[in-house]
């Protein structure tokens, strides 16, 4: 039968859980209302959003002294020491967060005294991953889930995609006009403080893995990853005209890949539509991609996509932004060939053998 000190002891656990859950539920409400003031261009909203970091350190501060009181009163051992450890160590990184949060919002009241730079698509994108790291961080807490908190590890370099790809786009932005340099600066900032915002929640996740493994899994890197590769969340193929051997790459995934697995294709200068040849050697084979249009990689969504391939050979092939796993695949343009329609057609089949090839062993390192 459970003493009055046990259900007080378990009552003072459940209510340090609830403290943490309450104040990311804080710092979450703060990314996605930053994000909100940025592209409705609310300053109001931006200001009220500041506000929410007193709320935040006063949480920081009851959580402390609730941690100290049980270590003090309890002397808690083993899984539960792990426990209140990691709690103390959850709030500086969740302060944090409400902190960067306070700096986005400092950045989006000066931009909007600006007329708008660009249309916002990868800065939402990039808060909306980030977000989702610190909900499954602090699932992952409560329910000592360990594969979610390695999922939540690994979507950094989803979150790093997006900063290098912001930031090469901004910096276009700067050499184009110096009047830009203003607002790119505040936009790559903003980015910036999001990077930080995703690298605080792999410290979220590398802490629960300590207190359910009592594992120390901080940077340790690849080491820190089970031993058999997992498979992708999604793959991009990348070329050039995105018109050929990365639209049949495509098609070929989307039948030999798992189905959870995000499958697309794009290219640096993308072609007006598809080349007809490899339309026809995908149909001899039962695939049809002639629904298939050739994107720009400015449209592509970073977030859906954790590994990337490349198949240029002779030409410049466009560079992915770092942080994701990639694999280049020196294909040539069968497009590039001169000769008889049998000749042409031998060369598409070749290129769609060979990526076929290079997907199933792909598949295979998977385990």
């Amino acid at each position: 039968m459970a003493t009055l000190t046990d259900r007080e002891y378990d009552a003072e656990l459940r209510r340090l859980h609830d403290q943490l859950l309450i104040m990311g539920a804080r710092v979450e409400e703060m990314i996605v209302n930053s994000m909100r003031a940025l592209v409705e261009r609310d300053t109001d909203l931006a200001q009220r959003t500041i506000e929410f970091d007193h709320q935040i350190n006063r949480l920081e501060v009851e959580i402390d002294e609730l941690c100290l009181r049980i270590l003090a009163r309890r002397q808690p051992v083993a899984s539960d020491l792990r426990l209140i450890t990691l709690a103390l160590k959850l709030v500086t990184d969740l302060e944090r967060i409400g902190d960067l949060g306070v700096n986005m919002c400092e950045r989006v009241i000066e931009l909007n005294m600006e007329p708008p730079l660009k249309q916002y698509v990868d800065l939402p994108r990039m808060a909306h991953t980030a977000q989702g790291m610190i909900r499954d961080a602090l699932d992952a807490f409560v329910n000592a889930d360990v594969d979610l908190s390695r999922d939540v590890v690994e979507r950094d370099r989803v979150v790093d995609a997006y900063y290098g790809q912001i930031f090469r786009e901004l910096l276009t932005y700067m050499m184009e006009d110096p009047r830009n340099i203003y607002r790119a600066i505040r936009l790559q900032a903003i980015a910036k403080y999001l990077e930080r915002i995703g690298d605080h929640a792999t410290n979220l996740a590398e802490m629960v893995i300590f207190m359910v493994l009592g594992k120390d899994v901080r940077h340790l890197g690849s080491m820190a990853e089970p031993a058999v590769r997992r498979s992708p969340r999604g793959i991009l193929f990348l070329c050039r005209q995105n018109a050929a051997r990365s639209q049949m790459a495509e098609g070929l995934a989307r039948k030999l890949l798992p189905s959870g697995v995000h499958v697309a294709s794009a290219g640096s200068e993308p072609a007006a539509a598809l080349n007809p040849w490899a339309v026809r050697v995908m149909e001899e084979i039962g695939i049809d991609i002639s629904s298939q249009q050739p994107t720009p990689i400015a449209e592509v969504a970073w977030g859906d996509f954790d590994t990337v391939i490349t198949l240029c050979a002779d030409e410049v092939c466009v560079m992915p932004p770092r942080g994701l796993r990639q694999h280049h695949w020196p294909l040539s343009d069968p497009a590039a060939l001169q000769g008889s329609d049998e000749a042409v057609q031998a060369a598409f089949g070749h290129i769609r053998d060979e990526i076929q090839r290079r997907l199933r062993e792909l598949l295979e390192s998977f385990g």
